[in-house]
């Protein structure tokens, strides 16, 4: 599918049959580099810091564009930088929450595939259940806030942050259900869902990656979300109780609340393998580099495309992944955005959409062009590097190191203590003392 011309969406949807959930229709975001630079350069921070935890409060949506590549945390810092230098006290909340995304994709790059296991014991004694109630899949709790922040999940791939650890919250300790079942189920859905920021996050509120577990109560649910689910609620709520009540209820015992109380049944987030269909044919000019575009290097700024100008540019969706754990049409759509963001925008000829195993398809377009290197963005997603080390043997593999928003080089156990040292390179000021760190 050579082409300076959109990708036909249709014929995709049917090559990736059985490889997401849902049906065609518009993202609530369009994806892309062109439309990432337009809503930053619209995004004004001012009461970022006073607003960013209220689920109506002026937060940017950059988290998707961020997590494709499509712009990159030092863009985001230096042009908003640019604009704001009369008043920069205005960028530092923002800033701080920036180097948040920075510090988990560190702490991905030093644990790995481990970051999909707990990385310490958690905080608590409450058993935790690997079986997913129906209810917390279908969106049938009962309760108007989770069963709201599923909805929205499931329609939009978006949920507020402080929305994300308001349901993992309950996910694991009201249900006391496995965390890393619901981290998949985000990974899935929401159009930034990535291994980095969603699994730590999942593990800070766990407590597998903090010193003590986080939850909620009522009133900061009403307070934080407007009231939404809140006002005119008539279930028998569960959260309503003060903090000290919630913390001998959910933590004094063996088991959490509700965690045998499944309205119908048990559901897997797990699906299993079928048979791969019959992989695209490479189509690709001679050429002694081919560039691979991951699902994290969604940019025509992408150092591996501007160190290649005229290098063929290659993006596989990887179909065994797609199928062992099927993200939502959604997510395919917003890439889908972004490739076509870049076909419009790259020098190349083209560029070829492929579906099948990525390190088949690249050796296969590799030997037909003749070229004897691969050039990638570098990535700290597991898949991504796997396949570049897989394509390691028979090619020379070429990782262009992505724009690092802070150098840390001890391993990152606590934000606190990455922000001592990332500070002055974030904001041009050195950390302040006594400050909270909670997202």
């Amino acid at each position: 599918m050579n082409r300076k011309t959109p990708i036909d969406r249709y014929a995709l949807y049917e090559r990736l049959s059985g490889c997401f959930t849902g049906e065609p229709k518009a993202t609530t975001l369009r994806g892309g580099r062109t439309e990432a630079l337009r809503l930053l350069d619209a995004y004004d921070p001012a009461g970022y810091g006073r607003g960013r935890n209220f689920l109506a409060g002026p937060v940017s949506k950059l988290s998707p564009y961020i997590r494709h590549g499509m712009i990159s945390l030092v863009e985001v810092r230096d042009r908003l930088s640019q604009r704001f230098t009369d008043d920069p006290s205005r960028l530092e909340e923002f800033f701080r929450q920036l180097a948040w995304r920075d510090y988990f994709a560190k702490v991905l790059a030093w644990h790995g595939r481990g970051l999909e296991e707990a990385i310490e014991q958690p905080k608590h004694n409450v058993a935790r259940d690997s079986r997913i109630p129906l209810d917390m899949i279908v969106g049938e709790t009962g309760l108007p806030c989770i069963d709201g922040m599923l909805a929205n999940l499931y329609q939009d791939g978006y949920l507020h942050n402080h929305a994300r650890l308001w349901f993992a919250a309950y996910w694991c300790h009201f249900r006391g259900l496995d965390w890393l079942q619901g981290a998949r189920l985000f990974r899935r859905f929401l159009l930034d869902g990535d291994t980095a920021s969603n699994f730590a996050s999942w593990q800070w509120v766990e407590s597998t990656f903090a010193a003590k577990p986080y939850f909620m109560n009522k009133e900061n649910i009403k307070n934080f979300s407007g009231g939404q689910w809140c006002d005119g609620c008539q279930v028998a709520c569960p959260f309503d109780r003060d903090y000290p009540d919630l913390q001998n209820w959910l933590f004094g015992g063996a088991m959490a609340p509700l965690a045998k109380k499944p309205r119908q049944g048990y559901a897997t987030t797990d699906v299993t393998p079928v048979p791969l269909v019959a992989k695209d044919p490479p189509c690709v000019s001679r050429s002694s580099d081919i560039i691979w575009v991951h699902d994290a290097a969604l940019s025509w700024a992408s150092p591996a495309i501007m160190a290649n100008p005229m290098a063929p540019v290659i993006f596989v969706f990887n179909e065994p992944a797609m199928r062992a754990e099927p993200p939502a049409w959604h997510r395919v759509a917003f890439i889908l955005d972004g490739i076509e963001d870049l076909i419009t925008n790259i020098p190349n000829p083209g560029l070829e959409v492929l579906v099948g195993d990525p390190v088949d398809i690249l050796e296969r377009v590799a030997l037909a062009a003749g070229a004897e290197t691969i050039h990638l963005e570098q990535s700290h997603e597991p898949a991504n590097i796997e396949i570049a080390e897989r394509l390691r043997g028979r090619f020379r593999v070429v990782e262009h190191p992505a724009p690092e928003l802070a150098r840390y080089d001890d391993e990152p156990k606590r934000f606190s203590r990455y922000w001592d040292k990332a500070a002055a390179q974030v904001t041009g000021k050195p950390a302040k003392r006594g400050g909270k760190w909670h997202r």
